[in-house]
């Protein structure tokens, strides 16, 4: 585990995806609150949760009407934790499905192995956080995670 400045990890995976996001024309915009303190953390892991939830709404939005756009969010959650904040304006998640979709092997996808929410949520509470979702009040979901500062939990 190594200090981290969430915010370059964020910017960082955005440049991982950027290519992908502009065949998709989608947009990919950022709120990132300045100063935030460091965490302690994995790059590759926490760039991971990242690509996997920016991915997922990707898919979420493919086939919806309008514009098409991902927010990157982070900031103090509380004095102990920051929250980063994934959100889509794709088709939301059904209610039924909330419940498990973070199980393994649960997916909602043709060709989905149902893996990556699990392993993302696994990987955050591994960081001591916690990975969870709600549906936006107008349209499509927010994944969202916590972590603390400056401590480790791996």
């Amino acid at each position: 585990m190594i200090s981290l400045d969430i915010n370059a990890v964020v910017n960082d995976t955005i440049v991982l995806i950027a290519a992908d996001a502009a065949i998709r024309n989608d947009a990919l915009k950022t709120e990132l609150e300045s100063d935030l303190p460091f965490i302690q953390g994995d790059r590759i892991q926490l760039q991971q949760v990242l690509l996997n939830l920016i991915s997922n709404s990707f898919d979420a939005m493919e086939n919806s009407q309008g514009a098409n756009e991902i927010l990157i969010r982070t900031s103090r959650k509380d004095p102990g934790t920051i929250i980063v904040e994934v959100k889509d304006s794709g088709c939301g998640i059904p209610k039924k499905n909330i419940p498990k979709l973070f199980a393994h092997f649960f997916t909602s996808k043709p060709d989905g192995l149902g893996m990556g929410l699990s392993i993302s949520r696994s990987i955050i509470e591994l960081h001591g956080g916690r990975l969870d979702v709600r549906n936006n009040s107008d349209r499509g979901a927010t994944f969202y995670f916590t972590i603390p500062i400056g401590t480790t939990g791996v």
